[in-house]
């Protein structure tokens, strides 16, 4: 059960290998096509393409159902239902996440306002991902206790470099997944390409379900109505000849990150990270 942690971990779940090639079509045909529902974080150039984050309503037609389909022959029910006292669930949203060659960092957040099991994530790993950073229930207060850290979903604090002892490292194998309460405080990190699909869901009293958004038949309009119920203005076009200049500039702070360096030298006590989206993220030590 999640109630004392938080978070569950099954390892080698699920076949990766053919929803892998599934998800790599997707990431494709979604250059390809230019598909508007996408969350681009941090747009350091690539040729010809965008430095996706993450592809919103991944299961549509437009892209690939295939997908849909293999995600389908994996056992979600079993795993929620096994370990949460729902009677029923519904999956409210899926993205395909995913990065291509450079290091990415989130910021330290939560998912829901407080850990309450009243939704969930479910992180699906599709290829070998190292470093998803997650603070167990168990061990919360005292971390917010020694740390400038609240119960309630903040990002005020996002780039804090906490002690190692006050979470855990994931390094996850493609077939294994990760299932944690949605108001944990968790970090998402990795140096390289990454790709898994990220879910979630919350309680449904009627029967299991999936949204109709996510369906591989849903029609674009309905997709730019649903869209606006995700915290993300999909109206953003990443292809843009400004966004393709701005994506140059943040290719050459990757490499020669100088304001990161500055503010490093000058946080004598190394209370932030400060490298992450820089070829230096490796060396972030944790105190």
């Amino acid at each position: 059960m999640l109630d004392k942690s938080g978070f569950l971990y099954f390892e080698n779940y699920f076949d990766p290998n053919k929803i892998c090639g599934e998800a790599d079509k997707v990431l494709k045909n979604s250059q390809k096509i230019k598909w508007r529902f996408v969350k681009v974080y941090h747009n350091i150039f690539l040729y010809k393409l965008i430095n996706i984050f993450a592809i919103n309503f991944p299961f549509n037609k437009k892209l690939n159902s295939n997908l849909f389909d293999e995600f389908c022959k994996i056992d979600l029910k079993n795993i929620i239902l096994k370990n949460i006292s729902w009677n029923n669930f519904e999956i409210t949203s899926v993205e395909l996440q995913h990065n291509e060659k450079y290091n990415y960092q989130s910021t330290w957040h939560r998912d829901a306002e407080i850990s309450n099991l009243k939704s969930i994530v479910i992180i699906l790993f599709l290829r070998n991902e190292k470093g998803f950073r997650l603070v167990p229930k168990n061990i919360e207060d005292d971390m917010i206790n020694n740390t400038t850290f609240s119960k309630e979903k903040s990002y005020r604090n996002g780039y804090v470099n906490l002690s190692k002892k006050y979470y855990k490292e994931f390094n996850a194998k493609a077939g294994d997944i990760l299932i944690f309460d949605a108001g944990l405080l968790h970090q998402g990190y990795c140096t390289g390409k990454r790709t898994h699909l990220l879910v979630r869901s919350k309680e449904n009293t009627l029967k299991n379900t999936i949204d109709d958004s996510l369906r591989p038949d849903a029609i674009l309009d309905d997709l730019a109505y649903f869209s606006k119920q995700h915290n993300w203005n999909f109206n953003q076009n990443p292809y843009s000849f400004i966004q393709k200049i701005k994506s140059i500039l943040n290719f050459l702070l990757y490499y020669f990150p100088i304001v990161k360096i500055i503010k490093y030298l000058l946080d004598t006590k190394k209370k932030k990270l400060h490298f992450h989206y820089s070829i230096l993220q490796d060396y972030n030590k944790d105190k």
